[in-house]
């Protein structure tokens, strides 16, 4: 009788709930807090033969009136994914996504949660709105499709719809505190701070063991938001890209984003020009080598570096 009751409430769970047939990418959420759970790529794999895409770390809360998504992911399919995965906690309806950054990998997803819930009302940076509706969704859209091919079938760009604000959006009896950036990572970043829960989301301007691309954005801007993601002393941090953790990770890309400018500015004083000071830096920076991203981003990242040192000097 017990079997049949457990069949019974599965069946009625199904039925309430939309059904998607496809099992990939498939990565189960983590809770990492009373109400939040992370879906956690973990270790930065740009294979995409084998991760489809899913390369960062879509989050939810699970609030008494609802379910809050922090980020998507890259395509129609992973969107699908986190659906079946909310669903494998709670039946409640997904109400709010907020979107940490305008970058594609943060928000093609949207369109999957907005077929299944059209109700949600998305909230993201105003500059994301601007520049998404200003025709960077088409150029995400090109780039998602050129490197996923199949994997990206059917994905529409849907973009956020609400400017967010610098305050305590009070859903479903918990609070989610925004913090908006002028330029960090990009001109379009914004942190959530799941208050009752102690954990912060924040994009790229954080990572963990992963150098994100910064061509949209300010190593200056992003070491300051730094500090103010550690004057909320959080719990839980969970980064743009690599598994989540404590507070140490936010305290480590401070360091980072500040020795990145200081050596930069060191040479930039004895007078190397961006490509001769490159070596040096590069031997200074031995125990980041192994990080995901290093050789690719560390010569971008002097260049840019260089240029807001020389900024600064005038």
């Amino acid at each position: 009788m017990q079997r049949f009751l457990v069949y019974l409430s599965t069946l009625f769970c199904l039925i309430l709930q939309p059904v998607y047939a496809l099992e990939w990418p498939n990565i189960e959420p983590l809770k990492i807090g009373p109400r939040t759970y992370v879906l956690e790529h973990g270790p930065h794999d740009e294979d995409n033969s084998v991760s489809h895409g899913f390369h960062n770390n879509p989050g939810f809360v699970v609030t008494s009136t609802g379910v809050v998504v922090i980020d998507t992911g890259s395509s129609y399919e992973i969107g699908k994914m986190i659906l079946r995965k909310i669903a494998s906690v709670t039946s409640k309806p997904v109400t709010h996504i907020f979107t940490t950054h305008f970058h594609g990998d943060h928000w093609l997803a949207n369109q999957a949660l907005l077929e299944a819930y059209p109700d949600i009302r998305t909230i993201a940076h105003p500059n994301l709105i601007t520049l998404l509706k200003g025709g960077e969704d088409k150029f995400w859209l090109d780039v998602f499709a050129q490197r996923l091919g199949d994997d990206f079938a059917g994905t529409k760009a849907i973009i956020p719809s609400t400017a967010a604000e610098n305050k305590h959006y009070k859903i479903g009896g918990i609070r989610f505190e925004v913090m908006l950036f002028d330029k960090a990572h990009t001109a379009t970043d914004l942190m959530v701070h799941v208050v009752e829960d102690g954990v912060l989301f924040t994009g790229d301007i954080i990572n963990n063991k992963h150098f994100s691309f910064m061509g949209h954005g300010n190593f200056k801007g992003a070491y300051e938001a730094t500090l103010k993601a550690l004057a909320l002393k959080p719990k839980h941090v969970v980064a743009g890209h690599g598994r989540s953790g404590s507070i140490e990770l936010i305290k480590e890309f401070s360091l980072i984003y500040q020795e990145l400018h200081k050596l930069v500015a060191t040479y930039y004083e004895q007078g190397l020009m961006d490509y001769e000071m490159k070596a040096k830096i590069v031997a200074k920076l031995d125990k980041y080598k192994h990080w995901n991203g290093f050789d690719q981003r560390i010569g971008s990242f002097i260049s840019q570096l260089y240029a807001e040192v020389e900024k600064e000097a005038f």
